[in-house]
């Protein structure tokens, strides 16, 4: 666009006229507020022969294919103007509708087939200019991504408030991941702390236990010291009593 704006500046008034056209022609321009608010522009467009040309800018700015074709005072677009309006007017459906009908599109486009529409969809996603999948059964556009257009002065208020309650909306979010991280952490701390008092518990007890079956077990060796339990059993059996008896004889001769 600084190209066409530095041209208009050094050109007279009826020399800015096909500056103008060509640069509704470019295609690598989508965004025209600058040229709309060019003095240069608005000097010419304050002349009775050429007053049409402000119209024409604003609508490549803001409007669509169909406010133009409903103006019978503008003049008419070249088949490049009139490609470059379509994909202007195709961005701002997308904009306000993120699954768009083939019938509307066909409607504001001045299409008379589904493969036009599907054609200027896919055209301008190789321009980067909308994001969309086709769904040729349902006769749908669904909308992922498409670029902005100019803003009008009176829209900006709109945009305004919508930016507000967007940023209402995402602190609200924030607030309540927010809680939710907040009672995760208080779940955590409590589970860590009964982890602890049960690992404290169970060290109790073990402690517990091998004292008392420590202290059991010497008691049991205090009670015959010297000596070792004997097996009631052994001594009931036969060859005791034999053994025994033979002992005793043994001492008598």
């Amino acid at each position: 666009m600084d190209e066409y704006l530095l041209k208009l500046n050094n050109v007279s008034p009826v020399e800015r006229i096909p500056i103008i056209q060509k640069a509704l022609e470019d295609e690598s321009i989508v965004h025209y507020g600058r040229l709309l608010i060019s003095p240069k522009l608005e000097e010419l467009a304050q002349t009775e022969e050429y007053s049409s040309i402000l119209r024409q800018v604003e609508i490549f700015c803001y409007g669509t294919l169909s406010d133009y074709n409903a103006d019978a005072a503008l003049p008419q677009l070249t088949p490049l103007q009139t490609e470059k309006l379509k994909h202007l007017t195709l961005i701002s459906l997308a904009s306000n509708a993120k699954v768009l009908e083939y019938d509307i599109a066909k409607k504001e486009l001045g299409f008379d087939d589904d493969q036009k529409v599907e054609d200027l969809v896919i055209n301008s996603t190789y321009k980067k200019l909308i994001s969309a999948r086709l769904d040729q059964q349902r006769r749908i556009i669904e909308v992922n991504y498409v670029i902005g257009r100019d803003v009008r002065r009176e829209d900006l208020e709109d945009i305004y408030n919508k930016l507000e309650k967007w940023a209402q909306d995402c602190d609200q979010v924030l607030g309540d991941i927010s809680s939710e991280i907040d009672v995760a952490n208080k779940t955590a701390s409590d589970k860590k702390a009964q982890d602890f008092e049960f690992t404290k518990a169970l060290q109790t007890l073990r402690t517990e236990y091998t004292t008392a079956a420590s202290t059991t077990a010497h008691s049991a060796s205090g009670d015959n010291p010297g000596t070792i339990a004997r097996n009631d059993s052994q001594y009931s059996s036969n060859e005791y009593q034999r053994e025994e008896q033979r002992t005793g004889n043994a001492a008598d001769i």
